[in-house]
């Protein structure tokens, strides 16, 4: 059973559904699909992408997710960028405001409603959180392999 396969089982079963988490009849099932989705944004274009592309509930999962694990260095690190974002932007009015246009524009946008040293600093971390300081798929897979395994619906 291999951790990002896992993972992103639960993240394709949300497709169907506009790609919502709450389409996941479970929050272990929504932990991995965020995980999923924070691993392979962060490490394709840094945690601002990963924002940019899944909003705010699925941070709220994979914070959840990292902590469930003990995956600490790694949870410290998104906290500490969503805190920066959160301290210049309303996310939640960010979104909103630009559900109309493209993630690309989006992205843009974003990045400009930035300080530029927060921007850096949000890369710096995101490099931080490519090198993997915690080992995610073993302690994804000692804290959720059971209900992978047990899974009638994945």
């Amino acid at each position: 059973m291999d951790w990002y396969s896992s993972c992103g089982k639960y993240h394709t079963q949300t497709f169907a559904h506009e790609s919502r988490l709450s389409s996941l009849p479970d929050d272990w099932r929504r932990e991995l699909a965020a995980l999923w989705r924070l691993e392979a944004d962060i490490n394709n274009g840094a945690y601002l992408q990963f924002l940019v592309n899944w909003g705010r509930d699925t941070y709220e999962y994979a914070i959840q997710g990292l902590k469930k694990i003990g995956a600490s260095r790694m949870a410290e690190i998104i906290d500490i960028c969503q805190l920066l974002v959160d301290e210049h932007i309303d996310v939640t009015k960010f979104v909103a405001d630009h559900e109309a246009i493209s993630a690309g524009k989006a992205f843009d946008d974003l990045q400009k409603g930035l300080p530029q040293e927060i921007v850096a600093r949000i890369y710096e971390l995101s490099y931080e959180f490519m090198g993997y300081p915690d080992d995610v798929a073993s302690l994804g897979m000692r804290h959720y392999g059971s209900l992978i395994q047990g899974d009638s619906q994945g």
